[in-house]
């Protein structure tokens, strides 16, 4: 390492230093209850962009075939982190607000069905081990890539549905309904996680 890339480095090490002190400020300080809304407003949309980001990168250096992580990679992903909170949080207070939401429930009824068709042909094609998914000098396949791409989208879909006021006798139908389906819902992705698992272990064990 020169001595321009060390100087570098430490100027990047200090700024992410300082940022992250101006975060965790942030979140100690005591807080009225406005205050706590825009913290928890920012949490939600700083960890969720910066995770999403993460992810795309990973995949993108994945398919290029590269995968090295340097400490100024790390340190990026935690100025971009704590920048976006302090962004969010900030425009919280000043009373400027994102949300999503999509009114007509048939399209995103439509966009789910669709992806999970999607989704379980590409299952199809990894286990069948289609070779017109196949990417050179790539650690991962197409449909690889194509099927975690589209289960997050699948994630960030169902964000946007839309909500309405119900009663209390209404809530708690739909709480009742909510829970039957999360628990076929975490079975039925605990299955695809171990199949997922054991499909891993075959392949490393017939290579």
């Amino acid at each position: 390492m020169t001595n321009l890339q060390k100087i570098s480095f430490e100027l990047h090490l200090m700024l992410s230093v300082m940022l992250m002190c101006v975060y965790i400020v942030y979140m100690v300080i005591d807080k009225d209850e406005l205050e706590e809304q825009a913290q928890s407003y920012a949490l939600k949309w700083s960890n969720l962009l910066t995770i999403v980001s993460v992810i795309f990168y990973v995949l993108y250096k994945s398919v290029i075939g590269n995968i090295e992580f340097t400490p100024q990679i790390i340190l990026m992903i935690i100025n971009i982190f704590c920048v976006m909170y302090l962004l969010f949080y900030f425009f919280y207070m000043k009373g400027i607000v994102i949300s999503f939401k999509v009114k007509n429930r048939k399209i995103l009824d439509s966009i789910c069905y669709l992806s999970i068709s999607i989704s379980v042909i590409l299952i199809i094609t990894q286990i069948l081990e289609v070779k017109n998914f196949e990417i050179s000098s790539s650690f991962i396949r197409l449909d690889t890539l194509l099927l975690m791409i589209n289960l997050i989208i699948v994630s960030l879909m169902i964000g946007v549905y839309p909500r309405k006021k119900l009663s209390r006798e209404e809530y708690k139908k739909r709480e009742e309904t909510g829970n039957k389906f999360s628990k076929i819902f975490a079975r039925g992705y605990g299955l695809f996680t171990l199949c997922l698992i054991g499909y891993i272990m075959y392949k490393l064990y017939i290579r």
